[in-house]
């Protein structure tokens, strides 16, 4: 109440957000001794001028933050149990997600049955596991591990993800046991019996699981090619529990009261909107609840519970007051929120209408305002997803003018007022017509995509960013009619990504973070060849289109003019594939040619083949005949700038190894054959190689151990200095055409942050 009768608190706000975000900002967390600093001081230096108040502010929310931050820490899975089987009782918690190879959800309250010690919230795969159902209570053998990713540039922060989510631990099932407790209360068991219903009520109707994200927020219903349709058209909010559409249910409930009231259905000794305000409150409050309060419907039920607090005391602060308080609370609340992308589109999307709409209102008609406001969003988010590293449809604006309304006062009502009847009256009609409305518009979406492909482009770089966001600024402004050829200027430098290349018989070499797999990357001035592309897993997971387009796209590639696959293996070529579609490639050649997808067209590779770029020199200098071994197959491809060479072996073995002994081997970097097996990597070959550094592409804790400690040991012996992919995450070699060779970077220091593990 003070804060609307003291406006000028609003000042502060800003202050007060940005000491909240700036510990994301630390590679190390400080100490919490800091925190309790700061909380000493800021009460002292808000007794004194207005600069005082505006630290005093940053100071107490940096100081909440931290403190906030070292409590999450301490949440994550203990050192001892990292690695280890152990026997565990837990709840499931959330929606189970059914998976290609078993079930994916989260257990809470868990503990470990030996011990009794309490373990953290987690998050559970269960290979070819039983259906599960949240709230019910069960014990588990499971493999325990920290919270960890791959690390490469411009690909998603797994691990950020995680720990925005309070996950504090990953498990592996390996079996399981219901244990006979009645299922716990509360949002998780309200959502599950929702679910449940509704799949009962729709069980013939097709598509009808789409239903499922826009009444209970399970994302996981929709298919990968649903993703794709949505991504294409601009329309992934419209999947989900919105703001928008809590909005609107409480503006809806809101509304019907006071219409009620009006037409004498109501009659009460006390101002209606006494009445309408909390129920317009609670209705969206359980509507956010079935989403699992996700941060936009967060937002939303702030902003709502805002509005009517204000009116319901008859204030009426501006809308930024209600946008800054929004923020604010959100960030108080749960300091790690704004480490997730869905935050800032969320707010960057009402900010952009605040600020794009204002005093434009009652200027032009319904529809004016309407496309407006598409066009507005449309622009004011462009920054914000190169930020995150999306993809931008060019379709968003047309596509959203027809189906916001369509989803939003059609299917939505329909939704939840059939939703309503079936848990009520056992009245289906309702949700069928909604799910038939809603397959409807995915084939107008299917149709609208097939002209559209989304683009990724690459961060164009701190200066060009903040340019670009001020041109979009000031187009979307009311004095763009004042400002509209300076801000046009400024818009093409989001798309001005800067493009570094090695200069002329240069090389970069960079060994992406793919897990158990291998992707490489060679650059010369002006040309791009791909040694493998990583794996396509078994649950659907494409590290091709995930892991190594993003990067590719982050490193300056537009095209590859040769993509080299050594052999066929999946954690080699599974996510070829999807490269291929996402970029143009001029040249494939395959280790294993009668085992590559057609569609890529590949070449035989062919022992003896030599190229030059920019005064680089690439020769394949192995593949062993059919009816060899897959591995032994692997094609051997050594690149030289200089003094200096390259050796990337795929899977090739000890077998392989010895019959190229008769060749020149030598080479400062080697691309550890089979990832350090200890079928691979024989003394003999070391010695022919005299390599400076060895990398292994190998994942975090691997079932197969590799690299094997001997083989690891053997490289040491032989004075080789090893590089982990694993540890480094990407990593990247520089070799100049004048004898300089060093290595540049490695990912996961470049990029740390406290939250890495």
């Amino acid at each position: 109440m003070d804060v609307l009768r003291r406006p000028r608190l609003i000042v502060f706000l800003p202050a007060f957000i940005l000491g909240l975000l700036s510990p994301l900002m630390c590679v190390a967390l400080p100490p919490l001794w800091l925190a309790a600093g700061a909380c000493l001081l800021a009460p002292l230096l808000w007794r004194r001028g207005f600069i005082a108040r505006l630290l005093a502010a940053l100071l107490a929310g940096a100081a909440w933050a931290l403190a906030w931050h070292h409590l999450a820490l301490g949440e994550r899975l203990p050192a001892e149990f990292d690695q280890q089987t152990v026997v565990m009782q837990g709840r499931i918690a959330g929606l189970p997600q059914p998976t290609a190879t078993g079930w994916r959800f989260q257990v809470a309250d868990a503990h470990e049955v030996r011990s009794g010690t309490a373990l953290p919230f987690m998050r559970v795969h269960w290979y070819g596991g039983e259906p599960v159902m949240q709230g019910e209570y069960w014990q588990f053998e499971a493999r325990l591990r920290r919270p960890r990713g791959m690390s490469n540039p411009g690909t998603f922060d797994y691990e950020a993800w995680l720990y925005a989510q309070r996950i504090g631990a990953l498990a592996s099932i390996r079996g399981g046991e219901r244990l006979d407790v009645p299922l716990a209360p509360g949002i998780d068991g309200m959502r599950g019996h929702v679910r449940e219903r509704i799949l009962l009520a729709l069980d013939s109707h097709a598509g009808t699981e789409r239903l499922l994200a826009l009444i209970v927020g399970d994302r996981s219903v929709l298919t990968r090619e649903d993703w794709l349709v949505l991504q294409a058209t601009g329309t992934s909010h419209l999947m989900v529990i919105s703001g928008l559409h809590v909005g609107l249910l409480a503006a809806a409930v809101f509304g019907l009261i006071t219409l009620a009231g009006r037409i004498g259905l109501l009659r009460l000794s006390f101002p209606r909107l006494w009445l309408a305000a909390p129920l317009a409150i609670l209705a969206a409050a359980i509507y956010a609840a079935l989403a699992g309060f996700a941060v936009p419907t967060q937002r939303a039920l702030l902003m709502v519970a805002l509005v009517l607090l204000a009116r319901v005391i008859y204030r009426q602060p501006g809308p930024w007051f209600f946008w800054l308080m929004a923020l604010c609370l959100v960030v108080l609340f749960d300091p790690a929120a704004p480490l997730l992308a869905g935050f800032w589109l969320s707010f960057m999307a009402v900010g952009a209408l605040i600020f794009g709409m204002a005093g434009r209102l009652s200027q032009q008609g319904m529809w004016w305002r309407w496309g407006r406001a598409q066009w507005v969003i449309f622009l004011g988010l462009w920054p914000w997803l190169l930020l995150w590293g999306m993809p931008g449809s060019l379709l968003a604006p047309l596509v959203n003018v027809v189906a916001i309304p369509w989803v939003s006062l059609l299917v939505v009502p329909a939704a939840l007022l059939g939703t309503l009847l079936e848990l009520t009256l056992e009245i289906p009609w309702l949700l069928w017509f909604a799910a038939e409305a809603l397959n409807g518009l995915f084939l107008a979406l299917q149709w609208a995509a097939s002209w559209h492909v989304p683009r990724y482009l690459a961060f164009p770089g701190w200066t060009n960013w903040v340019l670009g966001l001020i041109g979009v600024m000031a187009l979307t402004s009311p004095l763009a009619r004042l400002l509209w050829l300076p801000a046009l200027a400024c818009l093409p430098v989001l798309l001005a990504a800067p493009q570094p290349r090695p200069p002329e018989g240069h090389m970069w070499v960079t060994v992406l973070d793919v897990g158990q797999g291998l992707s490489v990357l060679v650059q010369t001035r002006e040309h791009a060849l791909l040694y493998d592309a990583g794996a396509r897993l078994s649950s659907g997971f494409d590290l091709g289109e995930a892991v190594v387009h993003p990067a590719l796209v982050t490193l300056g590639v537009g095209s590859l003019d040769v993509m080299l696959l050594s052999h066929a293996d999946n954690d080699h070529a599974g996510g070829a594939g999807a490269i291929a579609s996402r970029m143009h490639v001029g040249r494939v050649i395959a280790g294993q040619l009668e085992d590559q997808a057609p569609a890529l067209g590949a070449q035989a590779c062919r022992p003896g083949e030599q190229w030059e770029w920019n005064g680089v020199v690439f020769e394949i200098i192995y593949s062993a005949p059919p009816p060899a071994p897959a591995n032994e197959r692997s094609c051997v491809l050594r690149v030289t700038a200089g003094p200096h060479s390259v050796l990337l072996t795929g899977d090739v073995g000890i077998r392989g190894e010895y019959q190229m002994l008769s060749r020149e081997l030598g080479a400062s970097l080697l691309l550890a054959p089979h990832h350090g097996s200890r079928t691979s990597s024989s003394y003999a070959f070391i010695r022919a190689v005299q390599p400076q550094w060895v990398v292994f592409s190998a994942g975090h804790a691997n079932r197969f151990n590799h690299p094997h400690p001997n083989v690891v040991a053997r490289y040491r012996e032989l004075k080789v200095e090893p590089v982990y992919t694993s540890r480094a995450g990407a990593v990247r070699f520089v070799f100049g055409g004048r004898g300089s060779a060093h290595l540049e970077w490695g990912w996961r220091d470049s990029a740390r942050r406290f939250w890495h593990e």
